[in-house]
């Protein structure tokens, strides 16, 4: 079974901050010894600055944990998403950025792991002869969705929520998809803690209580805001071009 990271102590230190890049290929190499991939800080990424999925793309599988061998994920180009894929025939080294939605981690007998993202910078280089890593990181969440050895993480319904309201202006309203290509993976992030947040507030209103998860919401939207300025208010006017309202 795929083990969750969560790391402490001096091996914090190795982890990045909001003012770094990532995680090295040679710290992921570390991390993927004995594993096909893994989440660190996926779901909280405020606890280092970012979150980042470690993909080890090898010549010959383990058979010790899950084997990948390639990925799929969205790029935007043109003003539109156009899914794409990472596998060992990928030219290397490859440095740029991935869209939001989904990320596909799939093995050679089509199993898969899937994950939401909002999007951030991909890194691909060979470690050696027999494995190419991938490093996927994030200012927002990458959140386990679904696979075949993993967990979801807590924050994935409401991602997969926002998720699927993008989708209706952009299935139906001219220029939407555009729109949203266009926006930075800290600007989508922002909108949605900005819609998350209202509907954490009308639910407290409606006589809930206030709960550990609407002041991570504000915590987050404070740091994603110092991390890219103006990025909370710039995902609000995002929804307002789009037509959808935070939290209704």
């Amino acid at each position: 079974m795929h083990r969750a990271a969560h790391y402490d102590g001096a091996a914090m230190t190795q982890l990045p901050r909001a003012d770094r890049p990532g995680i090295s290929i040679p710290q992921a190499a570390a991390l993927l010894a004995h594993l096909g991939f893994e989440i660190v800080h996926g779901d909280r990424p405020g606890d280092a600055g970012r979150a980042n999925l470690l993909v080890g793309l090898r010549a010959t599988p383990t058979l010790e944990h899950f084997d990948p061998e390639r990925v799929t994920y969205w790029i935007a180009t043109g003003g539109r998403g156009r899914l794409t894929e990472l596998s060992r025939e990928t030219e290397l080294p490859f440095d740029g950025d991935f869209s939001w939605g989904t990320l596909r981690v799939v093995d050679r007998l089509e199993e898969m792991n899937a994950f939401l993202t909002f999007g951030g910078r991909l890194r691909v280089a060979a470690h050696d002869a027999g494995l190419t890593i991938a490093v996927f990181g994030s200012s927002g969440p990458i959140v386990r969705w679904s696979g075949h050895s993993q967990p979801v993480d807590s924050l994935t319904g409401y991602v997969g929520a926002f998720f699927a309201r993008l989708m209706i202006p952009i299935d139906f309203r001219p220029g939407a998809e555009a729109q949203v290509a266009a926006a930075s993976p800290e600007v989508l992030y922002a909108a949605f803690l900005a819609d998350l947040h209202g509907r954490l507030r009308a639910e407290r209103e409606a006589g809930a209580i206030s709960s550990d998860l609407e002041h991570w919401v504000e915590r987050e939207t404070t740091r994603i805001d110092a991390l890219a300025g103006g990025a909370h208010q710039d995902g609000i006017d995002l929804l307002e071009r789009l037509g959808l309202e935070p939290g209704a």
